[in-house]
């Protein structure tokens, strides 16, 4: 947890960062490879006015050591040109068993911003 502080801490505020944001929702899925099924998937609604601008996210597999995905870079530069709709994906990072994880990471995001002369 320690850690995760440190991170967020040397991200600075996301308003910081993008100051015409005033809204943010990730939908969030994460499956594993080669398979239909979602296995996890929820909606993350950023507090602009809060939050970091650090945007990593646990692997939901128990087994998954160090696991974990980071799409902050992304989501930044997506932010940085005031698009309004964006996806990506990430894989996982971590290991199971000495294997790599496989799972992957999907995001669609929605963002809102003030007008420029607001």
């Amino acid at each position: 947890m320690l850690l995760r502080e440190r991170r967020e801490q040397a991200a600075g505020k996301l308003l910081q960062k993008v100051p015409q944001l005033t809204s943010l929702n990730l939908e969030i899925r994460e499956t594993r490879p080669n398979s239909a099924m979602n296995e996890t998937q929820y909606i993350r609604r950023v507090v602009v006015e809060h939050a970091h601008a650090l945007f990593e996210m646990p692997c939901s597999y128990s087994s998954c050591d160090n696991g974990g995905y980071d799409v902050t870079q992304e989501i930044l530069r997506s932010l940085a040109s005031r698009t309004a709709r964006f996806e990506g994906e990430c894989a996982c990072r971590g290991s199971c068993g000495g294997e790599c994880c496989s799972r992957v990471l999907r995001y669609v995001a929605t963002a809102t911003y003030r007008s420029p002369e607001a």
